[in-house]
């Protein structure tokens, strides 16, 4: 059974970003068993994934946000910068723990990303669908990057 479960109440209803939730959520699960292994190189390794898979999607996010005027774009963009600081300063304090330790930052970065999902990019869900629906012009290559809303 996995540490994090993909649950419809995480769904934006934006297919792209909600492919891109699922694979953080993999990331955790691939960190979390990491962590239980007990071997530190795949520990760094899987945190690493997550980092880079969060960066990536972070970027996505807020050239949607920008292409939609989102009126709290730059409060959402510092959200972003900060948890990829105490990823970062996580994968430092990573390299030298113990187990037990290392599980209990996994402990404390899951309901972290599963929060973030929940209660920020959902905030903007139904902005971006009713931009594309009202104001996205009809070949608007965006509408491609987030598909049938």
């Amino acid at each position: 059974m996995p540490y994090l479960a993909w649950s419809d109440d995480l769904d934006t209803r934006i297919p792209e970003l909600d492919a891109q939730h699922r694979v953080m959520v993999q990331h955790i699960n691939q960190l979390q068993a990491a962590a239980a292994s007990g071997e530190p190189e795949p520990l760094l390794q899987a945190m690493d994934g997550l980092i880079e898979c969060l960066r990536e999607h972070f970027i996505f996010e807020e050239k949607v946000l920008k292409m939609i005027d989102f009126s709290g774009f730059e409060e959402h963009r510092q959200t972003h910068d900060a948890i990829l600081e105490k990823l970062r300063e996580y994968r430092t304090r990573m390299e030298t723990a113990s187990v037990a330790e290392a599980e209990e930052l996994i402990d404390t970065l899951g309901p972290w990303v599963v929060d973030h999902i929940r209660h920020d990019d959902l905030d903007f869900g139904p902005t971006v669908r009713e931009w594309l629906r009202d104001a996205a012009p009809p070949d608007d290559p965006f509408k491609q990057l987030v598909g049938d809303t």
